[in-house]
């Protein structure tokens, strides 16, 4: 039994059992092949199933984003009231602003916004207008100094903490504009439709005209890194014998120059006459570091009747294009700077009208991305 056991143990298998044990592996095998690929075959009916036959569809593609940039509104949506021409105060916090109640247009008082609590305060008590609030540069950083508004009766100031006087002789003088060391005024003077620099407590004229005797002018705005340079909505007086607000370009006067200079802010604009819409622009200031100038223009809406406007920013020489910040849609007016900001964020304040009939709202919009391309 023993050598049995020891023969068939170490004995090499014959070629009959050796057929046998392929045959059972060769069907095994073919077995398991067939139930995977009837289980792959399986699988893909199901992942397939009821999608139609032929090429995928394409893709919709995404649409480009804006080239303009969204209002970011200050303060929340109000249809009783209308909220108009804005200015921010030195440290970014605060925004003076026009308001009235949309059922009593001509009822136009200043109000005072704090920008982080959106609270709300009426600044002055009786009608006032176009404000400016101006920075202080002593120290070399910015601090908020006094305001200058305008009514019928003329151009009052404001200090901090004080309460509104008239300056004497103002009567007739619209739109302030603070020079840089808070103690000069640019001013509309209506009727004359000429600019002039006026002492911001004595209310004593200085200078008039700032320009020349071949524009009319209004809506005046200092260069606060250079005062010699006085920006101004204008419109060259040999063309018609009215004033046209609607007819503007942007002017500057350079009163570095005997006499000043008066041109176009952007160089390819027309000095005489044959207005062109192209250049049409008003309403406009300068960046606190007097290298960028803000405007509103309707230069390319479908409206060109005052009642659509977009805002621009052009570079302080007028040597390139003004580029486009927003939407004709948006009906955007009297942009105004924000401070310089720690994050380096650059933006403007405006006035911004989402529909034909709805009412003004305060906004920001941060034209960052839009200098940083241009520069």
């Amino acid at each position: 039994m023993a050598s049995c056991i020891f023969e068939f143990g170490f004995r090499s298998p014959s070629a009959t059992i050796m057929r046998s044990i392929q045959t059972a592996m060769y069907t095994g095998m073919k077995k398991i092949l067939i139930l995977l690929t009837a289980s792959a075959s399986f699988c893909f009916a199901q992942e397939h199933h009821g999608r139609p036959k032929g090429p995928r569809p394409t893709p919709t593609p995404r649409p480009p984003p804006s080239p303009f940039v969204e209002p970011n509104f200050l303060l929340p949506p109000n249809p009783d009231v209308n909220d108009y021409r804005p200015v921010v105060n030195a440290e970014g916090t605060m925004v003076i602003f026009e308001r009235n109640p949309t059922a009593m247009a001509n009822d136009v008082k200043l109000y005072i916004a704090d920008l982080s609590t959106g609270n709300v305060q009426r600044f002055v008590n009786f009608a006032s207008a176009r404000a400016d609030w101006c920075w202080s540069r002593s120290g070399g950083q910015f601090t908020s100094g006094p305001v200058a508004f305008s009514n019928d009766d003329g151009i009052y100031r404001v200090d901090p903490g004080g309460q509104p006087v008239l300056l004497p002789n103002t009567a007739g003088m619209i739109y302030p504009s603070w020079y840089p060391d808070c103690e000069h005024l640019a001013v509309d003077v209506t009727g004359a439709q000429v600019t002039a620099e006026i002492d911001a407590i004595t209310g004593q004229t200085i200078v008039s005209p700032l320009a020349n005797e071949t524009v009319w002018a209004g809506f005046a705005s200092v260069n606060q890194a250079n005062p010699n340079l006085i920006s101004f909505a204008g419109q060259f007086n040999g063309e018609s014998n009215y004033y046209n607000q609607d007819l503007n370009y942007t002017w500057v006067t350079d009163r570095s120059t005997t006499p000043p200079t008066v041109t176009p802010m952007d160089r390819q604009a027309p000095r005489g006459a044959a207005f062109q819409q192209k250049f049409q622009a008003r309403a406009g200031w300068w960046s606190p570091d007097g290298k960028w100038f803000a405007f509103e223009s309707n230069r390319i809406c479908n409206e060109i009747d005052g009642q659509t406007y977009a805002i621009f920013i052009q570079d302080a020489a007028g040597a390139r294009p003004a580029i486009q910040v927003s939407d004709c849609t948006w009906n955007v007016q009297h942009p105004k700077w924000f401070p310089p900001r720690n994050d380096g964020k650059i933006l403007l304040v405006a006035a911004v009208q989402t529909g034909s009939m709805e009412p003004f709202r305060i906004a920001s919009f941060d034209v960052t991305r839009l200098l940083a391309n241009a520069r």
